[in-house]
């Protein structure tokens, strides 16, 4: 009985070690607001959408979430729900340049915030199980296409324990199970990624 737990740990352990090294060196690496965003601050930014499709998580909540950090640093946002309803209405496509710069003056919102996941995954180990994402963010004005500023951020959460014996394998196993589903901890890992990724932005209210 004691070899086999002492077989399960050895077969993972480096496996949590990893996981342990991942979270902790979760940073964002910021290069922060240019010269043009402190000469002509915009007070208006528009979150823009992201990926269809992740595996992780719903690009609609990256966005969402991303709009509520961005709300408590400049005077108004254009939320996505709200973005999407002006498109519709104005018939526009934001990937093109003219449609963008249409809607940038039409709404008297001269900036965007494009994102773009650069990673994102679940992986599940037996009795270990880590969610993650990393994305890279820029505000961009659309009359110029001028990048006023930039930061990509990582944030994971995980869940497991090394079992100390035959019988607490069971319970291991259940906790990493259950982590893929906890919809509480991918909520929580994206406000980390949120706030992490808008540290370096300027407070312009």
């Amino acid at each position: 009985m004691v070899r086999i737990v002492a077989g399960i740990v050895v077969r993972f352990l480096p496996i949590l070690f990893l996981a342990l090294f991942a979270h902790l060196g979760a940073r964002a690496e910021t290069t922060g607001a240019t010269r043009g965003y402190y000469e002509d601050p915009p007070r208006c930014i528009a979150v823009l959408a992201g990926p269809m499709e992740l595996g992780v998580v719903a690009a609609g909540r990256i966005a969402e979430a991303l709009a509520r950090q961005l709300s408590g640093r400049v005077e108004k946002v254009i939320h996505p729900r709200e973005r999407r309803r002006l498109v519709r209405a104005m018939a526009v496509d934001l990937a093109h340049p003219d449609d963008a710069r249409h809607f940038a003056a039409t709404t008297h919102c001269p900036a965007f915030l494009r994102w773009h996941v650069m990673g994102a995954g679940h992986d599940n180990a037996l009795i270990w199980s880590q969610k993650y994402i990393h994305i890279s963010a820029e505000i961009i004005r659309p009359r110029d296409g001028a990048v006023l500023w930039q930061a990509n951020s990582t944030a994971s959460r995980s869940s497991g324990d090394v079992p100390l014996s035959l019988f607490s394998l069971p319970l291991a196993m259940l906790r990493a199970a259950a982590f893929q589903e906890d919809d509480d901890a991918v909520a929580s890992m994206l406000d980390d990624l949120a706030r992490r990724l808008l540290a370096s932005l300027p407070d312009t209210r």
